[in-house]
């Protein structure tokens, strides 16, 4: 057997030239072929598309409408001033904790309890309690068809449909606040507007009343707090007081006199402080007297000792007496006479002598005298220390008895404090209890109502724009989704990529999708004219195979129905129309179908020639439906058609026709179901494998090429049938090359 060029080549040779998204094929749909899928099922997904926004809007229709009334609150805390304590309290306010905790006082049990019982909202059915649920109800239906009485119905009591009307009413309630904003909104929904703002103006009314109550209630009890601490502090007063007094009496301290209370003075002057002060002024009065009469002695002294001349000039003033002065003159006197007898006299003359003795009795009687003066100042010096010994002595017994009278005072302005300290916080609450008793009555909420709520006029739910758009873009992602499964669940080939792939063959052919009725006339139109390009290009790559092209071509496919007799038909056609002398060798006993192709009556054919029952020559055996084309029918002879097909006169007619003939196209059975192919597919030059697009399973045709490389066959490629013209035009890549760029190059007939 001659070796052909176009050998089937391992499969991995085809794998690795693909790309990586046809590698992930068979667990993702790869991106490069989203655009494919969304236009091939683009139905399915306009169809997912209208019924998905269809069924929205009716169900939309349908649904109840809600109505949204909306009231304001804003939220002004006023704090009561309790005491005077809490202006050195830091004041700083958590805006978004307290709107929370308003919201939570608004959406508490308690305050739709006061709603409900206002409104009687238990009479409205839209708060009604319902017993009647799903189960309840197959419950209902069982006990019917059993004959079992049918259940007590329980009945509510008033107070547990007002909880259940007050819970229901918790569900229809909604809040707004801004960031950092004392605006409160709240909203109530309910299916009638009137309803709606009559409960959202009740909500505000009985939350402005919780507020004031609450506000008079906080006040009451600080105002008895304050009560108490008004007659403790009043006990504690009178008794600082008390002590205050009894430490003066026994400390024997003065009475603070008021001016010196308010200049912040200390107390009046006591006996031993006056003493003191005096006794100082008298010390230091004494001291200086000392000192004066100290240094008048030393005076006297340093003249006594000095001796020499005495005079009233030379002499300190302590020393000159009226006595001393007249001593110091007659002194004088007589040392003027004295001198002026020495002048004259001699030294012995007894005139001088006696003058001279004169002189001394009184210089002596002057130095006497002088020496009493020194004396009694000497007296009075000692008298003066003397003096101010005692003095001293005195003050620091006076200086004791002061300091111990300061220690007490210290612990009297102790006590005077603490009492002044009690009385003005005395007085303070004194004075916020007043105030809390004038205003008690006029308290004002830390709230107020800046809108109340109006019935809307329109609805606020359903929204029916949001919602359409919503099941638009659902419904759309759906259609997408089952495009996409659909595309996943499909088991066929559709793409050139995944038979080169998969199977390791080249894809020889795409072939449209075409009427069968229609092989009996001449085709027209563009399916006729791509079924034209497509084989025209099969002829070519033959063709250009220059002497190794296949003379005795097999054609077969992996099941039933995938179109392989159409295809040797039009093959067949397509090459005799160009010349070749061509023999269409019908090889399928079991299925026989080129009579109708070609509008032959049954008559004789190739099994009456495999099996002796037409001798001679068998030229009245072949049928001439066109120009250069033979065909030669299955035959009417029932027997085994593989043993047939496997003997020698199977392969002595082949040997007679491939010298005959151009070509010889064999249409034999499916792989699968018949194992005739098999016994062809050694005596073959190629073999043409035949696959219906997204129909056969891609195991099917992965089993059949399997069976036919191990029969020997030498597999040319693969032929892809039935192909959907406008699905493989919008394809995209070798898809549409096939059916979208022949235009000018083959004539399309109208």
């Amino acid at each position: 057997m001659i070796q052909r060029p176009f050998e089937s080549a391992p499969p991995d040779v085809y794998a690795s030239a693909m790309d990586a998204t046809a590698r992930l094929e068979p667990a993702a749909v790869p991106l490069g072929r989203a655009g494919l899928i969304l236009r091939r099922h683009f139905w399915v997904i306009l169809l997912t598309f209208a019924v998905g926004v269809g069924l929205t809007g009716v169900v939309v229709k349908g649904m109840t409408k809600r109505y949204t009334a909306e009231a304001q609150i804003i939220i002004e805390p006023q704090r009561t001033q309790v005491s005077d304590l809490q202006a050195i309290s830091s004041d700083s306010t958590d805006v978004s904790g307290l709107v929370r905790t308003q919201i939570d006082i608004l959406s508490s049990p308690a305050l739709a309890v006061g709603v409900v019982k206002a409104l009687k909202l238990t009479k409205n059915e839209e708060f009604a309690p319902h017993h009647v649920g799903l189960m309840t109800r197959a419950m209902d239906y069982l006990q019917q068809i059993t004959d079992q009485p049918p259940r007590a119905t329980p009945q509510t009591s008033n107070e547990d449909a007002i909880d259940i009307a007050a819970a229901i009413l918790g569900t229809k309630i909604s809040f707004g606040n801004e960031v950092r904003s004392s605006l409160l909104s709240v909203a109530v929904t309910t299916h009638d507007p009137k309803l709606s703002a009559m409960i959202a103006n009740e909500i505000a009314k009985q939350y402005l009343a919780f507020k004031v109550q609450e506000k008079f209630a906080a006040m009451q009890r600080a105002h008895d707090w304050l009560q108490g601490q008004v007659a403790s502090l009043a006990d504690q007063v009178r008794a600082d007081d008390l002590a205050v007094e009894s430490y003066r009496l026994g400390h024997g301290l003065g009475e603070e006199s008021p001016n010196d209370a308010a200049s912040g003075g200390g107390w009046t002057a006591t006996v031993n402080r006056q003493q003191l002060d005096e006794l100082s002024h008298e010390l230091i009065q004494v001291s200086r007297d000392r000192a004066e009469k100290e240094g008048e002695l030393i005076q006297a002294q340093l003249a006594l000792r000095g001796g020499g001349a005495l005079t009233t000039s030379t002499l300190p003033s302590v020393l000159v007496s009226p006595v001393v002065a007249g001593l110091i003159s007659e002194t004088a006197s007589i040392a003027g006479r004295e001198s002026q007898l020495s002048a004259t006299l001699g030294p012995n003359n007894p005139q001088l002598v006696a003058i001279r003795a004169q002189l001394a009795r009184m210089q002596a009687k002057t130095s006497q005298q002088m020496s009493n003066v020194a004396g009694s100042l000497a007296s009075q010096v000692d008298a003066a220390r003397s003096q101010e010994t005692s003095l001293t002595k005195r003050m620091e017994q006076l200086r004791s008895a002061v300091s111990k009278e300061n220690s007490a005072e210290l612990g009297l302005q102790t006590l005077e404090t603490k009492a002044r300290a009690t009385r003005n916080i005395y007085e303070s609450f004194l004075s916020r209890a007043a105030q809390l008793a004038n205003v008690a009555g006029i308290q004002e909420p830390d709230a107020s109502l800046v809108s109340a709520a109006e019935p809307p006029l329109a609805p606020s739910a359903p929204k029916v724009t949001r919602l359409l758009a919503l099941a638009s873009a659902l419904s759309l992602a759906l259609g997408v989704i089952f495009a996409v499964v659909i595309e996943r669940l499909r088991g066929g080939f559709s793409l050139p990529e995944q038979v080169e792939g998969i199977l390791g063959l080249p894809l020889l052919a795409l072939m449209p999708k075409v009427r069968v009725n229609t092989l009996r006339r001449r085709r027209k139109g563009r399916a006729a004219a791509a079924m034209g390009a497509s084989l025209d290009r099969l002829r070519g790559q033959m063709r250009v195979l220059g002497e190794d092209r296949p003379k005795l071509v097999m054609v077969t496919s992996a099941l039933p129905k995938e179109g392989k007799s159409v295809f040797a038909v039009e093959l067949a056609r397509n090459t005799a129309a160009a010349g070749w002398r061509v023999l269409l060798l019908e090889c399928d006993f079991g299925c026989p179908s080129l009579g109708d192709y070609f509008g032959m009556q049954p008559g004789p054919g190739l099994s009456e020639i495999l099996s002796g029952g037409s001798l001679g020559r068998t030229d009245s055996l072949i049928r001439k439906p066109e120009r250069h084309l033979h065909v030669i029918l299955a035959g009417g002879v029932k027997a085994d058609s593989q043993e047939m097909l496997a003997s020698k006169r199977m392969s002595a007619l082949l040997a007679t026709v491939r010298s005959q003939y151009d070509l010889v196209i064999l249409d034999t059975p499916p792989v699968l179901p018949v194992a005739d192919a098999l016994v062809l597919a050694r005596q073959a030059d190629a073999t043409l494998a035949v696959v219906r697009w997204e129909s056969t399973s891609r195991s099917a045709v992965s089993d059949a090429v399997r069976l036919l490389r191990g029969s020997g066959a030498q597999i040319m490629g693969v032929v892809m049938t039935q192909v959907d013209l406008r699905t493989a035009a919008i394809s995209g890549g070798r898809m549409s090359y096939a059916f979208r760029h022949y235009d000018g190059y083959h004539a399309i007939q109208a």
